[in-house]
């Protein structure tokens, strides 16, 4: 018998690129409680909470940081939406933490749904849930949260197909298209770099050489005379974008920098490209958001759980036995290696531009 859920929160409280990857679960859920408040709660900052901003598919969306209010105001925060009396909350992947856990045993759902995972983050912490669904590292992060549906409702999922969402909006397409225009970027092959990364849990380790950037770049550039690059991140990133173009022997014309634009702005942009080539993080997602190809580079990080979601796409990794090296636990990126970061040192430029060239091949970009 399917539960009649009323009151439902979602916890996604993992980066914001975890949270753009919860947006199919959250179309499925809707589809199969189409009456229920459904909440959520993220954490990660504003850039987590602009991910879900003006999606359709939930009632409220609660934007909390527990890590600077403190344990006494966080602790408030828990009791004051335990008075929401919620049928049920799902603990969205990743969030190995015991910390996760007990934020949702403190609101206190009547149900607690969230995963077992292959790493364990504390003796007791799945026991602050009331099921488990054990870790399937074979799956990618989307398709891990799919698999809670079935589990609460005791009824199949109901779309054939799942794409991640962004409820990017006319205003934020206009702002797309005055960039374009203000760079003379009309009629160009539009191709989008992203070379940086989260610096927590030394996520700097996921990101390839700057100076093989440029050289990706060039040769890039001298296959499609045509192609101008557009090179994507966050503020934060600025000097990894400033250092490619110092790096780079192409004119100023031919490496824009796309950065520095909010959040849906930037996904409107990403829209644009004609393929994107990136590192695993948000833009990558962002650029999937849009039904934008991708090549993806990976090391450390497991292209399983987080390449590019329903687009046509290619990994760039190499097949080391020690690579992926990360999983998702309290720990940060560890290489072991001798040879340390060889998962990205050796991966050729040559080897990128060729899946790029196989990939535009294959969806016929003009």
């Amino acid at each position: 018998m399917t539960p009649d859920f009323k009151k439902i929160l979602v916890l996604a409280l993992a980066g914001a690129g975890d949270t753009l990857m919860a947006t199919p679960f959250l179309k499925e859920l809707r589809l199969a409680c189409p009456h229920a408040q459904i909440d959520v709660l993220v954490l990660q900052g504003a850039v987590a909470h602009a991910v879900l901003d003006g999606n359709p598919n939930l009632n409220r969306l609660m934007l909390y940081d527990f890590v600077s209010e403190g344990r006494r105001r966080s602790l408030q925060f828990c009791l004051d939406l335990r008075r929401e009396k919620y049928d049920v909350s799902f603990s969205l992947m990743p969030q190995n933490r015991f910390e996760y856990n007990l934020i949702a045993r403190l609101i206190g759902a009547r149900e607690r749904i969230g995963f077992d995972y292959a790493v364990k983050c504390g003796a007791l912490s799945r026991w602050l849930l009331t099921r488990t669904l054990r870790e399937d590292e074979s799956l990618h992060l989307a398709d891990s949260n799919l698999r809670l549906l079935p589990e609460a409702l005791d009824r199949p999922l109901q779309l054939r197909e799942h794409h991640l969402e962004i409820a990017v909006q006319e205003e934020h397409r206009a702002a797309a298209e005055r960039f374009i225009q203000t760079h003379h970027l009309q009629g160009r092959r539009l191709i989008g770099f992203h070379p940086g990364s989260g610096t927590t849990k030394n996520l700097v380790l996921k990101r390839w050489g700057m100076v093989q950037w440029a050289t990706l770049g060039r040769q890039l550039c001298e296959k499609y005379p045509d192609a101008t690059l557009l090179l994507f991140g966050s503020k934060d990133e600025e000097s990894l974008r400033a250092e490619i173009r110092t790096q780079s022997p192409l004119p100023a014309e031919r490496l824009v920098d796309g950065g520095n634009l909010a959040l849906k702005e930037s996904a409107a942009l990403l829209g644009k490209m004609q393929i994107m080539v990136c590192i695993d993080g948000l833009p990558a997602h962002l650029a999937a958001a849009q039904g934008v190809p991708c090549v993806a580079l990976f090391g450390p990080t497991p292209p399983t759980a987080t390449r590019p979601y329903g687009v046509p796409h290619r990994i760039a990794r190499l097949d080391l036995p020690c690579s992926p090296c990360y999983r998702y636990s309290r720990r940060g990126i560890r290489c072991i290696n001798p040879n340390f970061l060889q998962c990205l040192h050796d991966l050729a430029p040559a080897t990128v531009a060729t899946l790029v060239d196989e990939l535009l091949r294959e969806v016929r970009t003009p």
